[in-house]
């Protein structure tokens, strides 16, 4: 629980030092870099396997990065119309990335072991949700 503790507070600390710099192509990059290490370490992936891994998980973080980005900034609804309009997309937009989800987890079982594919969403979905903490904590939210 110590080395876990450690490890997030690293990243956290890379994520922060990545976030003065102005180039966000090398901000996106070192933090791609940095979900790698923390999956490699929670999965205990093999250094064969990171090989083979990486290029699946970052064609994974692309198209999923070019999912979230479609997402318009959300007003708050007037009619109850819009509201349902809004749920709608959120909907659409879930599910467009559990399409994306399926589409690779057959790619991540050629490459990790039983128990590493029965926990790499549980897992990324940690590290997004530690993410965005940090991200609203620097926006003030």
């Amino acid at each position: 629980m110590k080395k876990i503790m450690i490890l997030m507070v690293l990243v956290l600390i890379g994520l922060t030092t990545a976030a003065n710099e102005n180039n966000s192509a090398s901000i996106n990059e070192r933090l791609y870099k940095a979900k790698v290490r923390e999956l490699v370490y929670r999965l205990k992936i093999t250094a064969d396997q990171q090989k083979k891994f990486e290029p699946i998980y970052r064609s994974y973080c692309e198209e999923m990065s070019a999912l979230w980005a479609e997402r318009k900034r959300p007003i708050k609804p007037g009619t109850s119309t819009e509201a349902a309009a809004m749920a709608k997309r959120k909907m659409e937009m879930q599910q467009r990335a559990q399409g994306i989800r399926m589409k690779y987890i057959d790619k991540l079982a050629t490459v990790l072991n039983a128990g590493q594919v029965s926990r790499f969403f549980e897992v990324e979905s940690i590290i997004q949700k530690k993410l965005k903490e940090r991200h609203d904590q620097a926006r003030g939210q």
